[in-house]
């Protein structure tokens, strides 16, 4: 929505063609191609095969016609990127911090859980049997992606690892106990949590309102 903000307000300063040159971020991929590997292990062979370890290549929008040069421009973006922040606000309230605070904290105790340390064990034991030595997937995924490229190497390991999550339900496992102690922080953190919902609500509506305003807005 702070984008749609900067650009309405570029279009009345009479830059028509800004479409928002590097404003808008890169596409998100879909969630057959999105990264499918972590401390669960590897979700799905077929993707394992072609992608590996790395992420999927994005495609990131180009700057479009109305990328002119010039220090009016200039000026004018920035001005209309300072009203966009200024008409938005600042995030609401301290809720955003306690749930990361959260999320946090429940992939500690999920990492810790014994039960994803046993099946993590069954997993590397998996995978040292199929002729690949790793202790844990995450570590697996820090050693390949830290490579430029993708290599052969990667994709047959990917493609272990996806088997070896297969086989030992590591997925299954791990994300059971994830939602298990969140479901817990959820009920121990209801009050703050709801607040936090309500103002996040109110600052979406604020923001629909912003936009449905359009070229009422101030011009730089």
């Amino acid at each position: 929505m702070r984008n749609a903000l900067v650009v309405s307000c570029m279009h009345r300063a009479g830059y028509t063609g800004f479409s928002g040159d590097g404003l808008q971020e890169a596409r998100p991929p879909d969630n057959a191609t999105a990264l499918p590997a972590g401390a669960w292990g590897y979700l799905g062979a077929e993707i394992a095969g072609v992608q590996g370890f790395h992420p999927p290549r994005r495609t990131v929008p180009g700057a479009g016609p109305a990328a002119v040069a010039g220090e009016a421009y200039d000026t004018t973006r920035v001005d209309c990127d300072r009203q966009a922040s200024e008409r938005i606000g600042s995030a609401p309230g301290p809720g955003a911090d306690l749930i990361g605070r959260l999320f946090a904290d429940s992939l500690d105790a999920t990492g810790r859980d014994q039960r994803v340390t046993e099946a993590t064990a069954r997993w590397a034991d998996c995978m040292a049997a199929a002729g690949f030595q790793a202790d844990d997937p995450a570590a697996l995924l820090d050693r390949f992606r830290a490579a430029p490229e993708t290599t052969p190497a990667e994709l047959a390991t990917a493609r272990a690892d996806a088997d070896c999550t297969t086989r030992t339900n590591l997925a299954g496992i791990w994300f059971t106990v994830l939602a298990g102690y969140q479901r817990q922080q959820i009920d121990h953190n209801a009050q703050a949590l709801n607040a936090h919902r309500d103002a996040v609500r109110a600052q979406d509506a604020r923001l629909t309102r912003l936009l449905a305003e359009g070229d009422a807005g101030p011009t730089p």
